[in-house]
């Protein structure tokens, strides 16, 4: 069978456009298919059968992708080598009519919505390119106060499942989070009333940009204004989240309360919840409760050596920042990352690097020197998240100085 090609409902939309345009016909129902098979093999000299067309076009319902073949004699028929000539050309023109409308944008202080709403909402799974360009949009709203067109941008409809997704949108969402750090009062509001009822704000400017140094400030707002029906596993960060915050502020009892109710929502589906929040949640067991269980609570089902480290960054850190030392040994030692998988993307990436600050911060206060000082040289001062940088900083600086 000639080799199929997954093709996009884009490529076919503008495929289809610039056919009924050079053919001057509309491709709509098995009369004009077959026209059009005689057209092309009277004009381009080239053969394909009308029910490939009805198929390609979905004039028939088929489930069968079209092959290469049949996209390459469409493609020719209006004047392309072959059908990657023509995808060249249409993304080619798509970026720089984008492009265009943006940096005209800027120089109006204003934005067409209905055009950058058209070439905005099929970037729903972009490439690296797309993402800047994404970037710009929703930075030029933030610049001109846009907000009706930002709140359209967050609400569009993103691939989570694409490969790097969170990596990707991160870079996207990061003039949010700054912005509203450095007190601005009318975006912080805007994320406030939308938080709730976007998955994009919730899954980056909380479950990414986890910020405790703001708590009691505007992340802490944030976490109050967000639904719990969104994120798969928003319940349990959520409550946990402001069970810190609580804690903060000696409001021990509800504190607890927070605490007991990101225990039940995640009770029987441990095995789907990531392995960091289930090291917070049984950090602060220990640290509210005095439970000393061993292992700590859930622990001993994690039998991933990375999501072992995972969850030992998040509970060791949260032990040592509101318990001091009272830290339990044993975990750290069972962690075997000679298993680790060869491939981490750049957020394990991070992690991990965070892991081996951990794990020489732990081996410095068991007086085990020789293990912290190997584990501190694998620690990359410049990749931590920014968002993130105090405490790991703050502790990098005391070993550094204790062995160099």
């Amino acid at each position: 069978m000639p080799a199929s090609i997954e093709v996009t409902t884009n490529e076919k939309t503008w495929l289809k456009k610039m056919i009924e345009e050079k053919y001057q016909l509309n491709i709509s129902d098995s009369y004009s298919c077959k026209k059009l098979s005689e057209l092309i093999s009277e004009k381009a000299l080239l053969d394909i059968n009308y029910n490939t067309i009805r198929r390609v076009f979905s004039v028939v319902q088929s489930k069968s992708k079209p092959s290469t073949y049949t996209l390459n004699t469409l493609a020719k028929s209006i004047d392309f080598k072959d059908f990657s000539d023509f995808k060249k050309y249409i993304y080619k023109f798509e970026k720089d009519i984008f492009n265009e409308l943006i940096h005209l944008s800027f120089e109006r202080k204003n934005i067409n919505h209905q055009k950058l709403i058209e070439l905005v909402q099929d970037l729903n799974s972009p490439n690296w390119e797309q993402v800047y360009q994404l970037k710009t949009v929703i930075d030029l709203c933030i610049e001109i106060k846009d907000f009706h067109f930002l709140k359209q941008v967050l609400h569009l409809h993103y691939d989570e499942k694409n490969e790097a997704f969170l990596e990707k949108f991160t870079v996207c969402f990061q003039k949010l989070y700054f912005e509203a750090k450095n007190k601005n009062t009318l975006l912080n509001n805007f994320i406030i009333e939308n938080i709730a009822t976007s998955e994009i704000l919730q899954r980056i400017l909380l479950q990414i940009y986890v910020s405790e140094d703001y708590l009691n400030d505007f992340w802490g707002d944030w976490l109050e204004a967000a639904s719990v029906g969104l994120v798969y596993d928003m319940e349990a960060f959520r409550n946990i989240l402001l069970c810190q915050k609580k804690f903060n502020l000696n409001l021990f009892d509800e504190a607890k309360e927070l605490l007991i109710r990101a225990e039940n929502s995640i009770s029987g589906d441990e095995q789907n919840i990531h392995p960091i929040l289930l090291g917070r949640i049984a950090a602060w067991e220990k640290i509210l409760n005095s439970n000393f269980q061993d292992p700590p609570l859930y622990f001993k089902n994690i039998s991933n050596c990375f999501n072992q480290a995972c969850y030992f960054i998040f509970y060791y850190r949260l032990i040592v920042m509101y318990h001091k030392n009272d830290f339990q040994k044993g975990i750290m030692e069972s962690i075997d990352l000679n298993k680790l998988p060869p491939n981490l993307g750049a957020f394990d990436k991070r992690l991990l690097n965070k892991f081996y600050l951990t794990s020489a911060l732990y081996y410095h206060h068991l007086s085990e020197f020789e293990k912290a000082k190997s584990d501190l040289l694998k620690f990359d001062q410049n990749r931590l998240d920014v968002w993130e940088v105090n405490w790991f900083d703050k502790k990098f600086k005391i070993l550094n100085e204790i062995y160099n």
